[in-house]
């Protein structure tokens, strides 16, 4: 196996984590290419190396992998990390097409690439989350995260803390303890499996699948930490097999830096826990289902520098337990990235069985939103699904690249998800600087005149660059149950 590459440019130095042995190229392009089309089926080969992109630094490698997406794929994606303080780098990525043109996603970040025949440049100045396509189409992307210098890495003699170093590990599941570390390194890959002797915690579920344990799981527990620069694979396991992360009335807990890819179900799921951070994290899956940051009945929680595309909603807040369990508060989600193919990107979705209150997403850009399916889909949704009232929301600074449904969507419904007979409510919500671009639609919709959407401020909407100050001009299709709307100038 390869080593770790240390590259010391003139500005910074960056640590270049090998590929490890049992990792290859995969056995049939036109497959991979196609594997995305299946919301449901696993991925016979697994992590794989990418044959679409090359990207180096200073003349080093870096690895890259492909992993399937629903659409226009594989995506490509790879990282590395500062050492020392960030500085001014330069990524050279090589495509496998020719190159026309290049741009750099999100836009926010102001990064101007130049292209070279089949090369693209980038310039870096420090961490970032970045996604280059090529020729003004989305096909084949690249994925690139650089992380910030890791301090404080755990001993692998340490007896509170599961270790994993460079290499292919192959793991089925993992449970976790107080005070203990999960860490997984740069360079290490872990496949997870399902033994075969393992008997199932649900034999047939909704989806006539059978649910093993999920693969990291720490319930009634404190003081965790599960970190690393490492890659979580789980592309080879059934559908709906298991979660990649489970955590579960625990407290303290922190999930930073690792990138998980393939997810055959939720990603990261935090139920009735509180004082969670997750930070950093690179996540790719393509299965219905494979939902990004699922905050379930939880509080003060922490969601920043995430870079998310997802078979299924990216990060929301949902309440499917009933009072008297919280439903959800004190809640921030920052600085995300979100390319999201089938359901929603950021926001309350569906189950609301209790109350939700206090939640900020803010400074976060949506480079891709392309579901058209139904009409609970967009970029920012407050979607109420059952009797629990949603109030003092808050999105400010989120930037719409792309969007094909719904910019803003508050909506009080009733479907197939439901539990509760009574409909919610939806109160006390600001929209500030919302950017997207043009003729793109809003959605408010209550569900009748005692359950309303009401008390909405849009202060700042900008649509290609200009400023809406009238309700007329903002595109936004309202039923007869939507009380209190209105849209304010120019905020910033």
């Amino acid at each position: 196996m390869e080593e770790t590459i240390v590259y010391k440019g003139d500005y910074a130095s960056i640590r270049i984590d090998p590929a490890p042995k049992g990792i290859y190229y995969a056995v049939s392009e036109e497959r991979l290419k196609r594997q995305g089309e299946d919301a449901y089926g696993a991925d016979p080969d697994g992590l794989v190396l990418s044959r679409d992109w090359e990207l180096c630094v200073g003349g080093h490698a870096i690895p890259v992998y492909a992993a399937p997406v629903t659409s226009g794929g594989p995506a490509s994606f790879a990282s590395l990390s500062y050492v020392g303080e960030p500085g001014k780098i330069t990524l050279v990525a090589r495509s496998a097409r020719p190159v026309h043109s290049a741009s750099i996603h999100p836009f926010s970040l102001g990064l101007s690439p130049k292209t070279l025949e089949q090369e693209v440049h980038i310039p870096i100045n420090g961490p970032c989350k970045l996604i280059i396509e090529t020729n003004e189409n989305q096909d084949c992307p690249l994925f690139i995260t650089v992380h910030a210098e890791e301090r404080n890495v755990p001993h692998a003699g340490n007896p509170d803390v599961i270790y994993y170093g460079p290499g292919l590990h192959r793991v089925s599941k993992l449970e976790l303890a107080k005070g203990q570390t999960l860490y997984i390194a740069g360079g290490a890959v872990l496949q997870v499996f399902v033994p075969e002797d393992e008997v199932p915690m649900v034999e047939s579920d909704w989806a006539k699948k059978k649910v093993y344990q999920d693969f990291i799981v720490a319930e009634h527990t404190e003081d965790i930490q599960i970190r690393g620069r490492g890659i979580i694979d789980l592309s080879q396991l059934d559908w709906h097999a298991r979660k990649a992360i489970f955590i579960n009335e625990s407290k303290r807990i922190q999930i930073e830096g690792l990138t998980i890819v393939g997810t055959s179900h939720w990603t990261i799921h935090l139920s009735k826990s509180s004082d969670c951070t997750i930070n950093d994290i690179t996540l790719i899956g393509y299965r219905e289902n494979s939902d990004g940051i699922d905050i379930v009945n939880s509080q003060d929680i922490h969601v920043a520098n995430c870079l998310i595309r997802t078979g299924d909603d990216a990060v929301v807040v949902k309440a499917m337990a009933a009072p008297p369990a919280v439903g959800g508060r004190n809640i921030t989600v920052r600085q995300c990235t979100v390319w999201n193919d089938k359901v929603r990107c950021f926001g309350i979705t569906g189950e609301t069985r209790t109350n939700i209150q206090d939640v900020v997403f803010e400074d976060c850009d949506i480079v891709h939103s392309t579901a058209t399916w139904t009409e609970e889909l967009g970029s920012l949704c407050i979607i109420v699904g059952d009797s629990g009232t949603i109030e003092r929301v808050r999105f400010e600074n989120m930037r719409i690249e792309d969007e094909r449904q719904y910019a803003m969507a508050c909506l009080i419904f009733k479907d197939r998800w439901s539990v509760d007979s009574e409909p919610g409510h939806i109160n006390n919500i600001l929209f500030r600087n919302i950017y997207l671009p043009k003729e793109v639609p809003s959605l408010f919709h209550g569900y009748d005149a005692s359950h309303v959407v009401k008390d909405v401020l849009v202060d700042g909407l900008f649509i290609d660059g200009r400023p809406v100050e009238r309700l007329e001009d903002a595109n936004f299709r309202m039923n007869d149950y939507v009380s209190d709307i209105s849209i304010c100038g120019k905020s910033e």
